[in-house]
């Protein structure tokens, strides 16, 4: 199969590393892979029976054929598909609910069918389907070194993400907060912008694995949605204790996973695991399993 992702080029957004993890577990299914954008696509390019990508804001220039399907996130125009394509798929966040400029539904998880982990298929479609997906692992299943869990930590913690002080999507309180745990232990903080300073894969993880702890710590907007985002699956995968103030995030994969909506009793519970490797290697057997972009890859094929 052509899998032909379209938009935001490696860097450019954050979407782009879910392409690439995309790219990636498409590619070791099989499946030949290209990623185009609105300003760099082939003109001579075959588009028929492709599965597309794509991504409502980054959509303009997209071929429309009647044999490919397109699996389109924050999908804000549907009916530009409607009608001109095989098949339109909705990929929204796997969340309880959500409420914002882009999407506002509530998920009734009675009437869904778990396609593959963390691919839920709404059974109440009816022009086009609906999925809920979690994002994911980047790593292949393989991929993942059990050893990694009994590598020795230094005392920083390198915070590599976007931080917000303002709105209902302000990370910063959580985040501050835990610097502050982190100094009061003699822990070093450091950050990395991805908008403004993106880093490759392997220093990214690198990155991570020197820090002595990866919380993944959410806002109270993505706590009360239940936002399920990559960097708790990552984490746990480059052997990492599985740690976050979310509740519903935790739910969602395991409960072995550390969880406190209070930032210091987590820090607290995580300074007292984070070289469980036991309790570390039985997370990241779970996230091997269930949650790689192979698992959600598969969800999307079994739809199609």
């Amino acid at each position: 199969m052509k899998v032909v992702l379209w938009g935001y080029p490696i860097h450019t957004d954050t979407y782009s590393y879910i392409y690439e993890a995309f790219q990636k577990a498409f590619q070791h299914l099989g499946h030949e892979v290209f990623w185009f954008t609105d300003e760099d696509h082939p003109e001579d390019f075959d588009y028929e029976d492709c599965l597309f990508f794509c991504e409502g804001y980054k959509d303009k220039k997209i071929p429309l054929r009647k044999s490919s399907t397109y699996v389109c996130h924050v999908c804000v125009n549907p009916a530009k598909y409607l009608g001109n394509v095989k098949k339109l798929i909705d990929m929204r966040y796997h969340v309880d609910y959500m409420d914002d400029t882009n999407y506002t539904y509530t998920v009734d998880f009675n009437n869904c069918d778990e396609l593959e982990s963390g691919v839920l298929y709404d059974r109440s479609s009816s022009d086009y389907d609906i999925i809920y997906m979690a994002w994911a692992a980047n790593l292949l299943p393989h991929e993942i070194d059990f050893n990694w869990a009994t590598r020795k930590r230094d005392p920083v913690w390198h915070m590599i993400g976007s931080i917000s002080d303002h709105g209902r999507f302000a990370n910063g309180p959580a985040i501050n907060a835990w610097a502050q745990e982190c100094q009061h232990a003699g822990i070093q903080c450091f950050h990395s912008d991805p908008w403004t300073t993106p880093l490759p894969d392997d220093v990214y993880r690198e990155k991570m694995q020197q820090s002595i702890m990866q919380p993944d710590l959410r806002n109270e907007t993505h706590m009360a949605w239940g936002v399920k985002s990559c960097r708790i699956f990552k984490a746990i995968s480059y052997g990492h204790l599985g740690m976050t103030n979310s509740p519903k995030l935790a739910e969602f994969i395991d409960p072995s996973i550390v969880c406190s909506e209070d930032i210091k009793e987590l820090f607290l519970k995580g300074l007292g695991n984070y070289q469980n490797v036991e309790l570390i290697q039985h997370q990241m057997q779970i996230v091997k399993d269930k949650h790689t972009f192979i698992n959600r890859s598969k969800g999307i094929l079994k739809l199609i």
